[in-house]
């Protein structure tokens, strides 16, 4: 897919997306799911289905097996550190005999229209006997067991840090300070629901879908298929938002490739925003018992969280690493903690898989600290900006090596802290309590930074080529989900070739792209992704140098280059890039060059924000009144999309923190899958942003960029909890967790 490089394309109406995707003869995909959250699939009668007019064809776990369709399977194993089994439960396609969670697909209905099909799964029979279900990871221990080759329903126990040094450091402590922290489940629903085209012809597959990479989407489909990768091809155009959510393969990918296999024709589905609630992956769903040891002087001796993490029914292809390494990068944030302990284990629950979402496990963490950082400010007496000075990681320090076995290479945090203090007027904030209480309101402020260990996804191959009409090609395998990577990387492109971006044309989505691969993900563009067109622009302009010296009969060391043009210096005589293109292409060459990413791909964007919230005692509403956020980016590219990437990750922290976590009954069916009870932030639940750079360069990046697209979301929702628990303060509540609710704090003032 070409996408170009006017970010007012998508306001022309010009864009692309899963459900403007039409073929001619296309059949459509509905999916039965299923209604309890566990149970026995004691009857699957499709045969009233299949004789409908205009169904072609329903399919079951019984077809898929004859057609050879494997399980889907994990991208990430891990080994469990502390010698115990990595317990890994099959995960079909389509249930088979057994039913996991409420939205699990038991069987899928092709027909001539969507209202066919959608009428043909209401003559599906399934019949299913119940099992108890599980909500709680905390209890799943102890719960019915899920899966046979899962005993205690544990998946794993992992475990990272100094252990022995933190439990001396908490056992000599001065002070201790402990929370039990719930990070519930966050339905992540981008504005673009899930959705995908099938397709077959000559024995090759096809599939259209919204996705953050389609080489590694199409290396795991491929498996599940049992076929070559070179034997499918996927394509993705524009996305609507994806957050993680739209990473992963998911059942319903594989079901439209196979019933076009079958059917002949292509095949589409489209999710509908109630099938998003239950089948999308969402993020979080942790349980953390954390603790927080200080000294007499209030400086921070020994952080630990004992956490339960909820998989879900099934381990999701990269859920592992989500609750493990992504919990403790970076564990201790800004603060210079000497002992740092995270042990975790993976529990199942009757519920969807979980997987990554915008900060992938370090929002949790992040919370869980900050949170208990502002208890032990509230217990010792201390200002909360001041005991989070005297902890921070100094710049005679850095490179700062953490008890995690990171390396943080760059930053200035205590000069961060001021500097947030002064833009938030964090001094003047008892002023501001005092004119609040006088309208009956409570005020409530926070201050707390954010660190982001960057560049998760690293298999990055780039190419750049010169074209004789002048234009230039960037290809990656990076893929834009609505962050401005054209623009960005068009930019980057365009200053290393010296040319004008409107000559830059950067194109995604295809993975039939020469040698392209790589995926969006862990904030990679700018620490990955960008470096590499960056050098593989320089070494395509050093093959182009060499053609033109050729043309100009002159030496390499004699020849500029310049406003897209080769010269020989101290003359006049020179030729242009698209020229040089066009000889090359003459000989049957290209002026091209590819590379794959090569480098130290970790890089600490970091900030400190300051918020501040107006509560209503009578009814418990809270409403943001002031946010005040100054952050290190590294050197920005693209402000607009900085800037807009701040902004996105603030208003997602923001219902984390107030408004916004899945609930399950006793029987694990969920109570607000819908727009109408799960609560994501509007926009007058936002306040006006300010933010301010302090960019200092990343040391390890070629370009000095730091990445920025999940940092806010990593300290966001911890600042907005901290500000409300201040405002409540005054009537003693301690700790509340979130959603935030107005019922949630209107029932805890009563209490």
């Amino acid at each position: 897919m070409t996408y170009l490089v006017a970010p007012e394309r998508m306001l022309r109406g010009a864009g692309r997306f899963i459900e403007d995707e039409t073929r001619p003869g296309m059949l459509h995909m509905a999916v039965l799911r299923a209604p309890v959250a566990h149970g026995v699939i004691a009857e699957l009668d499709a045969t009233e289905a299949r004789a409908m007019p205009g169904v072609h064809t329903v399919l079951t776990a019984a077809d898929l097996t004859r057609e050879g369709i494997a399980p889907i399977g994990l991208r990430a194993p891990l080994a469990d550190p502390e010698g115990g089994i990595f317990h890994e439960p099959r995960r079909p396609v389509l249930a088979e005999g057994k039913v996991a969670y409420v939205g699990q697909p038991v069987a899928a209905v092709i027909a001539e229209s969507a209202a066919v099909a959608q009428d043909a799964l209401e003559a599906i029979v399934l019949d299913i006997d119940p099992l108890p279900a599980i909500s709680d990871p905390c209890q799943s221990e102890a719960g019915p067991q899920i899966w046979p080759e899962v005993p205690d329903n544990t998946i794993f126990r992992w475990q990272k840090g100094n252990g022995d040094e933190t439990d001396r450091l908490i056992a000599t402590a001065s002070h201790v300070v402990t929370a039990k922290v719930v990070h519930p489940r966050i339905a992540i629903a981008p504005v673009e629901t899930r959705g995908a085209l099938g397709e077959f012809a000559n024995g090759r597959y096809m599939l259209t879908t919204p996705s953050q990479g389609v080489t590694s989407l199409r290396a795991a489909l491929s498996q599940v298929l049992g076929i070559d990768p070179d034997d499918l091809r996927v394509r993705t155009h524009d996305v609507g938002g994806s957050f993680a959510v739209k990473i992963w393969p998911y059942p319903e990918q594989v079901l439209v490739l196979l019933a076009a296999r079958l059917t002949v024709r292509p095949v589409r589905w489209i999710s509908s925003r109630s099938e998003a609630f239950i089948s999308d992956v969402p993020g979080r769903a942790r349980t953390d018992q954390g603790t927080l040891a200080l000294d007499g002087e209030g400086r921070m001796l020994a952080f630990r969280i004992e956490a339960d993490a909820d998989l879900g029914a099934f381990v999701n292809p990269a859920a592992p690493s989500i609750v493990t390494m992504g919990a403790v990068r970076p564990f201790g944030q800004l603060y210079d903690i000497p002992g740092q302990h995270y042990r975790v284990a993976a529990r199942l629950t009757t519920a969807p898989p979980t997987d990554a979402f915008r900060g992938a496990g370090k929002p949790e963490s992040t919370l869980t600290l900050e949170r208990l950082i502002d208890i032990a400010a509230q217990d010792l007496g201390i200002d909360r900006a001041e005991l989070r000075r005297r902890n921070l990681i100094q710049p005679s320090q850095l490179p700062y090596a953490t008890p995690m076995a990171e390396t943080i290479d760059s930053g200035d945090f205590p000069a961060m802290l001021a500097a947030a203090e002064v833009a938030g007027d964090w001094a003047g904030t008892s002023g501001r309590k005092q004119a609040s209480r006088a309208l009956g309101m409570w005020r409530g402020v926070a201050i707390g930074g954010q660190l982001h260990a960057t560049g998760g996804a690293v298999s990055e191959v780039s190419s750049v080529r010169a074209l004789p009409d002048g234009t230039v090609i960037v290809r990656s395998g990076s893929q834009d989900s609505g962050q401005g990577h054209a623009e960005t990387l068009s930019r980057i492109a365009a200053e290393t070739l010296d040319l004008p971006v409107d000559r830059i044309r950067v194109e995604q989505g295809d993975s039939d792209a020469d040698g392209i691969a790589g995926a969006t993900g862990g904030s990679n563009l700018l620490p990955v992704t960008g470096p590499t067109v960056h050098r593989a622009a320089k070494g395509m302009l050093e093959r182009a140098r060499a053609a033109a010296a050729d043309l100009l009969e002159a030496a390499d060391a004699d020849l500029e280059y310049g406003d897209g043009t080769f010269r020989i210096t101290g003359t006049d005589r020179g030729i242009s890039l698209a020229l040089v293109a066009a000889d090359m292409e003459a000989r049957d060459d290209n002026c091209m060059a590819q590379l794959a990413f090569d480098g130290e791909h970790t890089t600490w964007p970091h900030g400190v924000s300051v918020c501040e919230v107006e509560l209503d005692p009578e009814t418990g509403q809270v409403r943001l009144d002031r946010f005040v956020t100054v952050n290190d980016l590294g050197r920005i590219i693209f402000e607009a999309a900085a800037h807009g990437q701040i902004l996105g990750g603030i208003g997602q922290g923001v219902g984390e923190a107030l408004s916004e976590g899945m609930v399950f009954d006793a029987d694990g069916q969920p109570l607000n899958a819908s727009f109408m009870d799960y609560a994501i932030p509007r926009a007058d639940d936002l306040p006006l942003v300010e933010t301010s750079w302090r960019e200092t360069d990343s040391p390890t990046n070629l370009l000095g960029t730091k990445g920025v697209g999940e940092l806010a979301s990593i300290g966001v929702p911890a600042l907005v909890v901290n500000a409300v628990m201040d405002a409540l303060s005054e009537a003693g509540v301690r700790h509340l967790d979130r959603p935030l609710t107005p019922l949630k704090i209107w029932l805890a003032l009563r209490a």
